[in-house]
C-alpha cells in the first residue's frame, strides 16, 4: 500500500501533463456567416489592401465588449450585447461559409506569423462570434485585421436585419475602434 501512495501522485501528474486542451468546436451558426458576409466587403483588407486571398484566423477572437448603449437604445441593442458576451466566453472554429469575394483561406492562429510569406497575403482578419437578440434581427460582432508590424485595426459593429439583409443599425451610445 505504501508503494501505491507514492506512485499515485506521479501517475496523476503524468495524466495532467499529457492532456491537451480541447479543440474549439466548429462555429456553425448560419446567421453569423450572413453577418460576416455583409460586413467583410467593407473591411479595409478588401477595400484598400485588396487582399487576395483574404486570410482568416481559424479561431474566433473574442474582445471585451465596449459598446455602451444610451437608455433609448438599451432595449434594442442590449440583448445582442448580452448574447455576444455569453457566446464569446469560449473560442469557436470558423468554417468556410462566407459568401464573399475574393477567395479566402482559413488559417490556425499558430500559423499566422507565416501568413504573409505562405499565402502572399497582406495580412489576416480576426472575427468574434456574433451576438444576437432573441429574434436574430440585431447582431453585435467584432472584426479586426492585422497587416504586419504596427499595421492593423478593428472594432465592434452593430447590425440589423432589414428586408432580409444585414445592415448597420442606427443606435445611440458609444463604441470603440482601434487602428495602428
Amino acid at each position: 500500500m505504501g508503494t501505491l501512495i507514492r506512485l499515485t501522485p506521479l501517475l496523476f501528474a503524468a495524466a495532467v501533463v499529457c492532456q491537451t486542451p480541447p479543440s474549439p468546436e466548429p462555429y456553425t451558426v448560419p446567421e453569423a456567416y450572413e453577418v460576416y458576409s455583409a460586413l467583410l466587403p467593407q473591411d479595409w483588407m478588401i477595400t484598400a489592401a485588396h487582399a487576395d486571398p483574404l486570410v482568416f484566423q481559424a479561431e474566433t477572437k473574442p474582445y471585451k465588449i465596449c459598446l455602451e448603449p444610451e437608455a433609448s437604445s438599451k432595449e434594442l441593442v442590449g440583448p445582442a450585447i448580452a448574447d455576444y458576451v455569453k457566446v464569446n466566453q469560449k473560442q469557436w472554429l470558423l468554417r468556410g461559409q462566407f459568401h464573399i469575394q475574393p477567395l479566402f483561406q482559413i488559417v490556425p492562429a499558430e500559423q499566422l506569423s507565416n501568413v504573409l510569406k505562405i499565402y502572399h497575403s497582406v495580412g489576416w482578419v480576426e472575427l468574434s462570434a456574433v451576438g444576437f437578440n432573441a429574434e436574430k434581427t440585431v447582431a453585435v460582432v467584432y472584426i479586426g485585421h492585422h497587416c504586419g508590424g504596427l499595421c492593423g485595426g478593428g472594432g465592434f459593429h452593430v447590425l440589423e436585419k432589414k428586408d432580409g439583409k444585414w445592415q448597420p443599425l442606427k443606435w445611440r451610445g458609444s463604441s470603440c475602434f482601434w487602428a495602428s
